[in-house]
């Protein structure tokens, strides 16, 4: 079984408070996954704060970190711990460009980087980002702009040309191509459309621990439509991460925090919310791990951690390696 855990690059001001994570705090936290024993980080992509975020107050400014050049420096003072973009908001990338970036770095971390792509949650700051997009098709654009990335990553010296509504480009030969082959493209799979992307050019498929077996059986029939097999997919089970002693205090923890905070506000039930996160002691998360690795998946992510200090995510982190993976080693 793999564990990963999440790297705090750009989180200020949505799940944790601002300030939370200067550069020397996001290496520590880097250096301790990797001594725990975690699998991989995933470090999250924000750009610029927008009213669909949760209306960040003007007077804290967060602090993001651009993910790639994040894990560039990650791959430097790190040995063993893949490094993983989770995820990098496609729509806003140039595809010929960040097929150049993700292959210099799979090269310069001798074949760490799992990259994964995605949406973003708010609308708005695509638009405010790209405003001469406003009317585009989101999903479409992520359609188009992962093909070109698999085709630009793939293959040998030979030019490449694509053109779609979205993205278009001519003759370009990108050198050298990622040490991985295939370079690992993950996505969420959260609907009818983005299990089919998965399944033609993906390679991990990330969905909600509390969720079960249900996107996993979804996609099966459309991978063989690709020819492909579940064998090809690695299916990654995320949820977020709050212990403590009790169970009590636990979701007290969790109430609290920013990041419970910020998930009230969207879904404004705390039941739900500690049924479908590892809320809990260590032996209750253990025991729903347990359950979702009986239905065969293997890979597991905290890819939110309630604790609004540094000190408070070390202390989760090193209480689920301790306490958590332990029981499945």
């Amino acid at each position: 079984m793999k564990f990963d855990m999440e790297l705090p690059t750009s989180r200020e001001g949505i799940f944790v408070p601002v300030p939370f994570a200067g550069p020397k705090e996001i290496i520590r936290v880097l250096q301790e996954s990797e001594r725990l024993g975690f699998n991989a980080v995933w470090g999250t992509d924000f750009m610029t704060r927008t009213q669909g975020m949760g209306g960040i107050p003007d007077d804290q400014p967060p602090n993001w970190y651009e993910l790639l050049m994040v894990l560039s420096y990650a791959a430097a003072v790190t040995k063993r711990i893949r490094l993983a973009t989770g995820v990098i908001l496609l729509p806003y990338r140039d595809p010929i460009i960040l097929a150049k970036q993700v292959a210099t770095l799979d090269h310069f971390s001798n074949g760490r980087l799992m990259l994964g792509l995605g949406l973003g949650f708010a609308r708005d700051e695509f638009e405010s980002i790209r405003p001469r997009a406003k009317k585009a098709h989101r999903g479409r654009m992520m359609d188009e702009k992962m093909e070109a990335l698999r085709l630009l990553l793939s293959g040998g010296s030979q030019e490449v040309s694509y053109k779609g509504e979205y993205v278009e480009f001519q003759g370009v030969n990108l050198n050298p191509k990622p040490v991985q082959k295939p370079l690992p493209i993950y996505a969420p799979g959260r609907n009818p459309a983005a299990l089919r992307r998965i399944a033609r050019w993906g390679d991990g498929l990330l969905i909600s621990a509390a969720g079960g077996r249900s996107p996993v059986d979804a996609i099966l029939p459309l991978l063989e439509e690709q020819g492909r097999s579940l064998s090809d997919i690695d299916v990654v089970a995320e949820a977020e991460l709050c212990l403590a002693k009790t169970h009590e205090e636990a979701v007290k923890k969790y109430r609290e925090s920013r990041m419970g905070q910020f998930r009230l506000s969207k879904v404004p039930n705390l039941d739900k919310l500690v049924s479908m996160g590892w809320i809990g002691t260590p032996e209750e998360v253990a025991d729903k791990i347990a359950k979702v690795n009986a239905q065969g998946i293997t890979h597991f992510n905290a890819l939110h951690i309630a604790g609004d200090t540094v000190e408070e995510m070390l202390e989760q982190m090193q209480t689920f390696a301790g306490e958590v993976m332990s029981k499945f080693r």
